[in-house]
């Protein structure tokens, strides 16, 4: 019978912990343009972010280094 009570109170345990809202998620690449011409000079590969992670990344103004603009975009 104890082990029923502990059985039920680790499963109603671990339901709980998986009641977190789902966040979006989208696949973000840095991509480098030039900054003079607008021409695209490398893109790095996707990697996926969440949450606030994307949020931060989708709020982010484009880094400018001398010729060079780099912006992330998210798909």
């Amino acid at each position: 019978m104890k082990y029923l009570k502990y059985l039920g109170f680790g499963l109603s345990f671990i339901a709980l912990a998986g009641c977190e809202p789902m966040s979006e998620c989208k696949n973000c690449e840095a991509v480098t343009y030039d900054k003079n011409t607008g021409a695209e000079l490398n893109r790095e590969s996707a990697i996926e972010y969440c949450g606030s992670s994307l949020n931060d990344i989708e709020n982010a103004e484009p880094v400018v280094v001398g010729d060079e603009r780099v912006e992330w975009e998210c798909k």
